[in-house]
């Protein structure tokens, strides 16, 4: 009986396998748009990438990188009271700044440098040497983008600046790791519904860096003091060893410094639904995340940010 059932049991499966039908789902090419990735901060020149999208399930290889890049566009920003427009720079140009601004700009606009600190070849634009135009608080800036037939428009504004009140360090938790600490700040929000952070860590002579959830808000703490830990930033593009009982703590001799930013809910709704769908990267239980955009016409982010930088020196 059981060597009958047994057999039954493979005919059945045989007679399943053999209804299976391979379907071959064609998906649709989407049409190319721009995307734009742009800033412009307090006492700082505005600055533009202009790239091409690729499709969702394409190849991408960072050697593709350059091929991505949109030159030739007519890019202008306009504030309430004047307006300039940008100039592209290639990166042979822009290899020749001091490695610093070179390392900055390759974190803040997430282009790896090579072996030899040297950026791909790339394009940016941003104000004409010698150009006084820069960032400043309580004003709205206009973008403006022509590229070809395409016409791209955003608006931002650079917020009123918020600072820390005060920062401090805590110690691990386990005595194991007696020289790592964690840093807190704390921040009393406006009397104003609707505002929105971005920040930054840097210690000692480092970069500027950025966190997996790097942006906040004020709904639970409006016109309240309220006190954020502040775990030191990812190396975008250095060696990436996770290990929970040392991430986000710094060493207890850093001098660490922190940029906080404030910024309108357009930018921060990119922001986070960036963080978002890069944090359900991955993961089969994350949920496809649509990251959203000011840009008309086209795609990315044209974003204000009112800066404010605190340091925290470490005790003797």
């Amino acid at each position: 009986m059981k060597i009958f059932n047994l057999i039954i049991g493979i005919c059945c499966l045989s007679a399943f396998i053999s209804c299976e039908k391979e379907i071959t789902v064609k998906l649709p090419t989407p049409e190319e748009q721009l995307v734009v990735e742009g800033y412009i901060e307090n006492d700082k020149p505005p600055y533009v990438f202009l790239t091409k999208s690729t499709p969702y399930f394409g190849s991408f290889d960072i050697n593709d990188l350059p091929q991505y890049f949109v030159s030739g566009a007519d890019i202008t920003v306009y504030s309430d009271s004047d307006s300039v427009q940008l100039v592209e720079y290639s990166s042979e140009m822009i290899n020749l700044l001091p490695e610093e601004e070179r390392r900055q700009l390759s974190i803040f606009f997430g282009i790896p440098l090579d072996s030899n600190l040297q950026l791909p070849k790339i394009s940016i634009y941003t104000v004409p040497m010698g150009s006084s135009f820069v960032g400043a608080f309580h004003k709205s800036y206009r973008l403006k983008i022509q590229s070809g037939l395409k016409v791209l428009t955003a608006v931002t504004s650079i917020p009123g600046p918020v600072g820390f009140e005060k920062l401090w360090v805590e110690q691990h938790p386990n005595p194991q790791y007696d020289t790592l600490v964690m840093l807190y700040g704390r921040v009393k929000d406006p009397d104003t519904l609707g505002n929105f952070y971005r920040y930054f860590t840097r210690k000692n002579e480092m970069m500027f860096s950025q966190n997996f959830q790097s942006v906040l808000d004020d709904l639970l703490a409006n016109g309240k003091e309220f006190d954020i830990q502040i775990p030191y930033g990812i190396d975008r593009f250095g060696d990436h060893k996770f290990d929970i009982n040392t991430f986000g703590y710094w060493n207890k001799k850093d001098t660490c410094y922190v940029k906080l930013s404030c910024i309108d809910r357009a930018h921060y709704l990119f922001r986070r639904s960036l963080e978002d769908a890069l944090g359900n990267q991955g993961s089969p239980f994350g949920g496809y995340t649509r990251v959203q955009s000011n840009i008309v016409g086209g795609l990315g982010i044209w974003g204000g940010l009112a800066s404010t930088t605190s340091v925290y020196y470490p005790q003797p």
